[in-house]
């Protein structure tokens, strides 16, 4: 119990100061603190697991960072992110156990890092919704966005799929009322994202000069001429290798994502809640 304790305390630490950058110095973090979480995670993990249960934590830490790594190369989180998903693989490889009981016990388990990236995701739909839902409406309402049948159309696919998904589980009695109306609300939500796409992205970016863009900064690579990104073999993540790219282009300014919300502190959110009320997926498969 004490080791738990400390696990769960280095892991909230760590998120509560990884957050605090993420949200206060332009989604900044020092990579001190995504290290300083791998490091402790695998410290403990040598000091007090089994051989085979250092490996199963290992393989699963691998697994994430090379997922995170995909999902980091086409810009969509940071590389701060990918490295805190794998501290917290390492710091937590078993489910703590939560402060509230859980009504039920499920059929299986998963690791821990899984519950924390779904529940991070649902409360990151939600709170973009949340912040761009006016903006959509006022920019509807003065006939400054267009909605394309393209985007339409994805939506109510969508939507249309999880709707006959839920459907399906509602009958046949692995989802209560209270889930189906959870489920369908991040339905809707997801499908408003999509649908407003477009004009969402368009208020993250900024056209700024060279010296403005960051380490990692990710470019709206549609906003630029296709060809020049051919030619140029451009990637959305602006590493080292692809600002050199940016200074042989005759170009004075850049479309950056300068507006993307921080995305740690739904992580660290995610973790507080999994802590109190035990994990909400885990109820499907009773």
């Amino acid at each position: 119990m004490e080791l738990e304790i400390i696990r769960v305390s280095a892991t909230v630490g760590f998120l509560t100061a990884a957050s605090y950058y993420d949200l206060f110095n332009k989604k900044n973090v020092p990579v001190a603190i995504p290290y300083a979480m791998i490091a402790a995670g695998f410290l403990l993990n040598l000091l007090t697991l089994s051989q085979g249960a250092i490996i199963s934590s290992s393989a699963i830490t691998l697994a994430v960072f090379g997922i995170g790594y995909l999902i980091y190369r086409i810009g969509q989180i940071g590389g701060a992110d990918v490295l805190v998903f794998a501290g917290i693989a390492l710091l937590l490889p078993e489910i703590p156990a939560s402060i509230l009981p859980q009504l039920a016990i499920p059929l299986f388990t998963y690791p821990f890092v899984v519950s924390v990236f779904l529940v991070s995701g649902f409360l990151a739909i939600i709170g973009l919704s949340a912040k761009y839902i006016p903006a959509v409406i006022s920019a509807l309402l003065k006939g400054k966005i267009k909605i394309r049948a393209q985007s339409a159309l994805a939506s109510i696919l969508i939507v249309g799929s999880y709707l006959v998904v839920v459907y399906v589980f509602a009958s046949a009695g692995i989802l209560s009322p209270t889930q189906s109306a959870l489920l369908l609300f991040l339905v809707l939500l997801a499908g408003f994202l999509t649908t407003f796409k477009e004009f969402i992205s368009s208020t993250m970016v900024q056209w700024v000069p060279l010296k403005q863009i960051d380490d990692e900064d990710v470019i709206a690579l549609h906003y630029l001429d296709p060809k020049l990104v051919a030619k140029l073999k451009l990637q959305p993540v602006l590493v080292h290798s692809e600002l050199e790219k940016l200074r042989t282009s005759k170009l004075k300014k850049f479309p950056i994502f300068k507006g993307m919300p921080p995305f740690l502190p739904y992580v660290l959110l995610s973790v507080l809640l999994l802590l109190i009320f035990g994990d909400p997926f885990k109820l499907l498969f009773i």
